[in-house]
């Protein structure tokens, strides 16, 4: 009876194990299947330059806050534009009245127009904020799209590489069961694989890495999975005329516009001054120097802005140069390693050699883009350094 018990026990035992064995696996299943349905749920989304700039600029706070403090500059303008308009109005009986001593400066400020001029300033800095700001995140998506390709690029290359290497280990394996090629050979195409398959593993994780750059650029979810559309190329930029395009740019970027009204504003401050204080005075004198001040600042805007055009210029003519330099070297390496392929399969060249020559074409390849990119980004440059700019103005004048 005793050796029942003590079987039935077992049974029991044995049978609970299987069941908790059970919903283990069975529940491990089922996380399993979560995990591959969260994943499924991710959309991929196809990206075109184009729609990648309008999605940012849809989504981007910071132009929300621009157009706030347009309404704010907008407030401050309305406010202080009817002491401008009281004075317009009832100039001649203004004029005619004896004016205290202490108003005289301002008296003149909107007299000369000076008044008006530095409102008008402040809503046109909030303004010209605004596209400012449209053309930096265009730009930043813009890059953002091209290190994408690039990393992209990189990637495709490894993984040509890898199979390159893997490719050239298969027929070794043949070659060393013929005898034609000795066991160290076949080991160092062995290893070839392996580091080759250490490049991709690499290329693919500057790829991940880049992405998320990309998407938190976006401003999209960080693992978002997505597909861009275009592709890295050159493509061949219109005739540019240098002079044309400084003129172009010293008459449309931003800071330098408020770099001129400031100082044509300090030149006013400067005539409106002496209705009060003598050329001898602190007043005066300070008011001079700030003017000088205006006028430096407004020669360094101007040089600025000239020296900005010619180097986004000579950056990208020196780019689009090397570009066919590049291509030649790719299709040189290109040959080498059929050369060298050839050469190994009729034991004239050891696996070394071959190696070698696929390494030089992938970096000649690896080069080729990362050049293109430059081309871009220096065509990018030079299109943005003609308008308004893409940093912001400093309404601290």
């Amino acid at each position: 009876m005793k050796r029942i018990f003590t079987f039935l026990l077992i049974c029991t035992m044995f049978l609970s194990l299987v069941a908790s064995s059970y919903a283990v696996d069975n529940n491990q299943q089922e996380n399993e299947l979560i995990i591959e349905n969260t994943e499924e749920l991710i959309e991929v989304i196809e990206l075109s330059l184009k729609d990648a700039i309008n999605y940012a600029l849809e989504h981007n706070k910071d132009l929300t806050i621009q157009d706030l403090n347009i309404k704010k500059a907008e407030v401050s303008y309305e406010n202080n534009i009817r002491i401008v308009k009281n004075y317009n109005r009832n100039k001649d009986l203004i004029d005619s009245l004896p004016t205290p001593a202490d108003e005289l400066v301002q008296q003149k400020l909107l007299e000369l127009g000076a008044t008006e001029r530095s409102l008008d300033l402040s809503l046109n800095i909030a303004k010209w904020n605004k596209q400012i700001k449209e053309n930096e995140i265009k730009y930043n998506v813009e890059k953002a799209y091209y290190d994408l390709l690039l990393a992209e690029e990189q990637m495709e290359i490894a993984k040509e590489s890898l199979e390159l290497a893997q490719d050239q280990y298969e027929k070794g394996k043949t070659m060393y069961e013929v005898g034609t090629i000795s066991s160290q050979q076949l080991l160092e195409m062995e290893l070839a694989v392996s580091q080759a398959q250490s490049g991709y593993d690499a290329a693919e994780m500057g790829y991940e890495m880049q992405k998320m750059s990309f998407n938190n650029t976006l401003g999209l979810p960080l693992d978002q999975k997505v597909v861009l559309t275009d592709e890295i190329e050159y493509k061949e930029h219109e005739e540019i005329n240098l002079e044309k395009s400084i003129k172009e740019a010293l008459e449309n970027n931003g800071s330098l516009k408020v770099a001129k009204e400031n100082y044509e504003l300090a030149q006013l401050t400067l005539e409106a001054t002496k209705a009060r204080y003598p050329e001898i005075t602190y007043k005066y004198r300070e008011q001079e120097i700030l003017v000088e001040q205006a006028a430096k600042s407004l020669d360094m805007a101007k040089n600025g802005v000239e020296m900005g055009v010619r180097s986004a210029y000579l950056q990208l003519i020196t780019a689009e140069k090397q570009i066919k330099t590049y291509e030649k070297t790719v299709e040189k390496a290109q040959r080498a390693l059929e050369l060298a392929e050839i050469s190994f399969e009729l034991g004239q060249s050891t696996s070394t050699e071959v190696s070698q020559a696929r390494l030089q074409l992938m970096d000649a390849k690896n080069n080729l883009a990362k050049q293109i990119h430059a081309y871009n980004m220096a065509l990018l440059d030079f299109h943005y350094s003609t308008g308004l700019g893409k940093t912001q103005i400093s309404t601290g004048y």
